[in-house]
C-alpha cells in the first residue's frame, strides 16, 4: 500500500468535484486533491492526486481534454445547460449541414467568454456567486485552442459532438456560442469527459466501486506511472545530489521540455531540460535518499 499516487475516477452525475474529493479522502484517510473540476451535470474522468502527488497538479491542469457533448438547439438558459433557468426558446430551423459548417468556424485558436455560472473569479469573487445574487459578472474573454469538433449525431434539435480542446476551455460557452452562430440558441444536455492528456476514461474506476472496495489503494497508481509519457533522465550520484538540493545540472540526454527524473530506478520528480541543462521543477524525494 502506498501513500502517494494518482487515482482515475469515473465521476457520476450530480456530484461536484469537491464532493468526490471529500468521499475519497475519507476512504483513504490521507490528503487528496483534484486536477481540474467537472460540473455536477458532467460525468467521466476525474484525476485525483493522492498524498504528495498533489505537488504535481499543475502538470495535469495544463493537459488537453476530450469530451463527448450532447446539446439541444432552440433553447437559451442562464447557465448554458439544461439545469439553468430558460431565458428564451426559439424554433429550430437548422440543417445538419449548417451545424457542421458552424462547428468548423470554431476550430483553431478562439476567444471565449466563460459562463456566468463558473468558478472564474471577478474582482476576487467567484462568478457563480455573483450570478446567483442576480448580478451580471463581467468576465473577460480567454484564448483557448479547439483541436477537433466532430458531429457524431444530428437529429435536430438534438446533436452529439466529440471535442478535443485545450486546458481552460469552457464546453458550455462553446455550445452557447455555437447556438448563437446558428441563431437558434443551444444548451448542454449531457457531458462526458473521456480523456485528460494521455489518460482515458476506460482506465478509470466508477466512484461507487472505489468506495465499496475492501482494498481501495489497489486503484491508486504510482506517481511515476502518471508521467510515463515523458522522457526519462537518470542521474548519477554526483548530479543527483545537486538536483535534490534544487540546483540545475548538465545532462547527456537530448530531451527538451519536461522530463521525469530518476536516481537509479527511483523516481524523484519532474524537471525541465533546455539546451542540455536540467532544472528540477517538483521533487518527490523518497525516504532513504539523502539530500
Amino acid at each position: 500500500m502506498g501513500s502517494d499516487g494518482i487515482l482515475l475516477i469515473d465521476k457520476p452525475k450530480g456530484l461536484t468535484s469537491t464532493r468526490v474529493v471529500e468521499k475519497v479522502r475519507r476512504k483513504l484517510r490521507t490528503k487528496v486533491g483534484h486536477s481540474g473540476t467537472l460540473d455536477p451535470l458532467a460525468t467521466g474522468l476525474l484525476i485525483l492526486l493522492i498524498g504528495r502527488a498533489t505537488r504535481f497538479s499543475w502538470m495535469f491542469l495544463n493537459m488537453d481534454k476530450t469530451y463527448l457533448v450532447k446539446a439541444r438547439l432552440g433553447v437559451k438558459t442562464d447557465t448554458y445547460d439544461v439545469e439553468g433557468n430558460v431565458i428564451e426558446e426559439r424554433e429550430v430551423k437548422v440543417s445538419c449541414q449548417e451545424v457542421e459548417k458552424a462547428l468548423s468556424r470554431f476550430v483553431g485558436e478562439i476567444y471565449q467568454v466563460p459562463p456566468p455560472f463558473s468558478a472564474k473569479k471577478v474582482q476576487g469573487k467567484r462568478a457563480y456567486k455573483l450570478a446567483r445574487r442576480g448580478k451580471n459578472p463581467q468576465l473577460k474573454p480567454v484564448k483557448v485552442r479547439i483541436y477537433e469538433l466532430k458531429l457524431l449525431e444530428c437529429i435536430p434539435p438534438h446533436i452529439t459532438i466529440r471535442m478535443k480542446v485545450s486546458s481552460g476551455t469552457y464546453v458550455r460557452s462553446l455550445i452557447n456560442d455555437l447556438g448563437e452562430s446558428l441563431s437558434s440558441g443551444a444548451v448542454v444536455e449531457g457531458l462526458v469527459r473521456e480523456e485528460v492528456g494521455p489518460f482515458s476514461l476506460s482506465d478509470a474506476v466508477p466512484l461507487e466501486r472505489f468506495l465499496e472496495a475492501d482494498n481501495p489503494w489497489d486503484f491508486v497508481l504510482p506517481v511515476e506511472r502518471a508521467f510515463s509519457f515523458l522522457p526519462k533522465v537518470s542521474l548519477d550520484y554526483f548530479n543527483a545530489k545537486k538536483v535534490l538540493n534544487g540546483n540545475p545540472v548538465l545532462v547527456k540526454e537530448k530531451a527538451e521540455g519536461y522530463v521525469t527524473i530518476y536516481i537509479d530506478d527511483t523516481f524523484v520528480g519532474i524537471g525541465k531540460v533546455k539546451s542540455g541543462v536540467l532544472k528540477p521543477e517538483r521533487l518527490l524525494i523518497p525516504e532513504g535518499i539523502q539530500t
